[in-house]
């Protein structure tokens, strides 16, 4: 078993060596590129690429499609060390329909002095493997997934699977959005033109922990985007206000991911392309080592408090792995009439976990918990913030 001290390194070395990728957004292709890339799946040439999938089974998001995807991890000692493009392509053939193309663009960079030294003379001694995923929204029935995974020196790997997807009975009676054998990227309703409520007064300020939903993954994958864009975007659309203060961060890494005082449609697209971008990018072995200090999630929370723009402070994430107990004494900035604070806590499972440490904050603020597992639960939960917010 690793300690704290090895399993930081370990994460250090092993996936977070990568800049920004090029482009992480799901497009659909013309009809010209498509016949480029058909031919490409098609082709009996040989692959070479060394990967390995990770299939994500549908289940229900909260703007009520079934999610599935993918995670594809390939061994980064066959890319020689060097900077290089990696294009994934899906190919998604319902049952009965032609099938839909899309692709994904990751740039992978030369590799660090750091891992170069941990490879020592020979790059294939390198064990370590990049990760990347794609997600995508699906009406019932049931679909061919090909995937295509092509590098700069035209080298392939390739994986198909069957999916059938159907109502649980948790979810019948539930209004779908996606019909039956539809399709979509899962980002494609964030990539639009978005609108939420600004008609109101209320002046808010959302922290948005950009942690993966699993708890012990460390890499946030193209699911936990969209339930963090759609929960997110659940909040703005039914809660009345005048203006947004948003910070991203991520707890466990202790660092900001995005800003904005003044969130709007624009600032939006910003963040989903920050938090794409975020599946690849660089963690220190000096954060990783600290992911159980208090010290930033204080240090936010009294930011909030001291800036006294909002009548409300919203945090917003997964029920995490940090579990440190907080005291009251540690906010600095607290005065007599400060906002409420709001916690919607995402659980993967239905249970009883311990409080995170988000919680134990928000709990000794004299704020309210929420503990979501559906999308009903976020209606009401937000139903009920507006309620609190309406006696004040």
């Amino acid at each position: 078993m690793r300690s704290v001290s090895d399993t930081a390194v370990w994460l250090f070395l092993c996936a977070v060596f990568l800049a920004a990728p090029a482009t992480v957004a799901q497009t659909s292709l013309s009809a010209e590129e498509s016949d480029k890339v058909s031919a490409l799946f098609d082709s009996r040439a040989p692959d070479v690429l060394k990967c390995e999938l990770e299939r994500w089974p549908p289940a229900l998001d909260f703007v009520f499609r079934y999610m599935s995807g993918y995670i594809a991890y390939c061994r980064l000692r066959q890319f020689g060390g060097r900077k290089t493009e990696v294009v994934a392509y899906v190919r998604i053939t319902p049952e009965g329909k032609a099938p839909t193309l899309f692709e994904s663009h990751y740039l992978i960079p030369e590799i660090s002095d750091v891992m170069r030294k941990s490879a020592g003379t020979d790059l294939r001694n390198l064990k370590e493997e990049i990760g990347f995923s794609g997600a995508f929204g699906l009406g019932t029935g049931k679909y061919k997934f090909e995937l295509l995974v092509e590098d700069g020196e035209a080298r392939t790997y390739r994986k198909n699977w069957k999916l059938r997807v159907q109502t649980k009975r948790s979810d019948r009676g539930v209004a779908l959005a996606l019909q039956p054998l539809m399709l979509e990227a899962g980002d494609s309703r964030f990539r639009e033109a978005t609108a939420w409520r600004n008609d109101g007064k209320l002046r808010l300020s959302i922290l948005l922990d950009a942690a993966p939903m699993n708890p012990y993954q460390s890499s946030l994958r193209a699911w936990d985007r969209e339930l963090l864009l759609e929960s997110l975007y659940s909040v703005l659309r039914q809660t009345p206000h005048q203006s947004i203060h948003l910070v991203a961060f991520n707890l466990e890494q202790q660092r900001e991911l995005f800003r904005s005082d003044n969130f709007d449609a624009t600032a939006f697209q910003a963040l989903l392309q920050n938090l794409s971008d975020a599946e690849l990018s660089s963690v220190s072995v000096q954060a990783l080592r600290k992911r159980d200090s208090p010290e930033f999630l204080i240090a936010l929370a009294n930011q909030e408090l001291a800036a006294d723009r909002s009548d409300a402070i919203i945090f917003l994430g997964p029920n995490m792995r940090m579990e440190t107990r907080m005291s009251v004494a540690a906010l600095t900035a607290r005065k007599a009439h400060n906002p409420p604070f709001f916690y919607f806590e995402f659980h993967a499972v239905v249970g009883a976990p311990f409080p995170d440490s988000i919680a134990w904050l928000v709990k000794e603020a004299n704020g309210r918990v929420f503990a979501i597992h559906s999308p009903a639960e976020l209606d009401n939960s937000i139903d009920k913030m507006l309620g609190q917010l309406k006696q004040q």
